[in-house]
């Protein structure tokens, strides 16, 4: 077994598990859960998306195990159905099952490309989930509804394309706004106003439509305007906070991607720790996850990041 290999398997299966939580902590975030409310999901609460995540954990701990084990993608497949299962007996409710799927595919391709090279793992993805849809999709889910109804690409043309959203628009914000000395919560907003404009949200789609993606992606680009100009960004998100409570509407998918991103992140080394644990010099507000194998009900471990 490749030691440099695995290390890094390892890396992004505990980067993935702690990006979910930086997601969860980051505020403000219109219409998703966060340190302020839960936005526009009255079901949710910040305690169930922190048991969500624990479940989400100790499943790219067994992927893992079955990656290092050589076991067929067929397994894998089953592994993720069986986190999926787990969310909705466990909470009463999906909460992570776009991420289950998103973290894992990544996490597979990342393994088969054996390589950090983000062409290769795109290319692991396009080649995966050719395999994954080729039977087509189970069950009737709302995003199967949506994509039907509105002709929407989703998660399935997302992945059949190697995950542009995070490849070719978070982390290409994230970089850049770091490039400007800005600091993580600064750079951590400019991923977010990136995925409102790029992501094609079934989330979003279910509960407003076309007019919802819309008004969404209107709102990433003025929060993309704000943060350039120097402006009360954090105002304007309290405020379209506000407006999608009211409307319904809300945006998983990218949230989604953004967990995905700082999970991406965190393994490659661009999110430093010390950078997290620093008092008084970001304006985000989160927590960290610290992993702690194996047991993955003690991976959320909090150190306060001033807001």
């Amino acid at each position: 077994m490749n030691s440099l290999r695995l290390s890094g398997l390892e890396r992004l299966a505990d980067g993935l598990a702690r990006g979910a939580a930086l997601e969860l902590y980051l505020t403000p975030k219109p219409g998703l859960v966060d340190l302020a409310d839960c936005g526009s999901h009255p079901d949710l609460s910040l305690t169930v998306m922190e048991r969500s995540i624990r479940i989400v954990a100790a499943y790219l701990d067994e992927l893992v195990g079955s990656l290092v084990a050589g076991e067929p993608f067929i397994y894998q497949k089953k592994i993720g159905l069986r986190a999926e299962q787990r969310l909705l007996e466990s909470l009463g409710t999906n909460t992570h099952k776009g991420y289950v799927f998103l973290s894992g595919m990544l996490l597979i391709a990342r393994w088969r490309a054996a390589s950090a090279d983000e062409n290769a793992i795109r290319r692991a993805l396009s080649e995966l989930a050719d395999i994954f849809f080729r039977a087509g999709e189970q069950g009737d889910s709302h995003g199967r509804q949506v994509r039907e109804r509105y002709g929407a690409g989703g998660i399935v043309q997302e992945t059949r394309r190697g995950f542009p959203a995070l490849f070719d628009q978070a982390l290409p914000a994230f970089r850049d706004a770091i490039r400007r000395q800005a600091g993580f919560g600064e750079a951590s907003f400019a991923m977010l106003a990136s995925l409102m404009q790029s992501v094609d949200d079934t989330t979003t789609l279910h509960r407003g439509g076309p007019a919802g993606l819309a008004r969404i992606r209107r709102d990433g680009h003025r929060l993309q305007r704000l943060i350039a100009c120097g402006d009360d960004y954090p105002a304007f998100l309290r405020a379209t906070n506000r407006a999608y409570v009211r409307m319904n509407l809300t945006m998983g998918g990218v949230a989604d991607m953004l967990a995905l991103a700082y999970g991406y992140l965190l393994a490659n080394g661009e999110i430093a720790e010390s950078t997290l644990d620093q008092r008084g010099t970001d304006r985000s507000a989160g927590l960290i996850a610290r992993p702690n194998r194996p047991d993955a009900d003690n991976r959320l471990v909090r150190s306060r990041v001033k807001t």
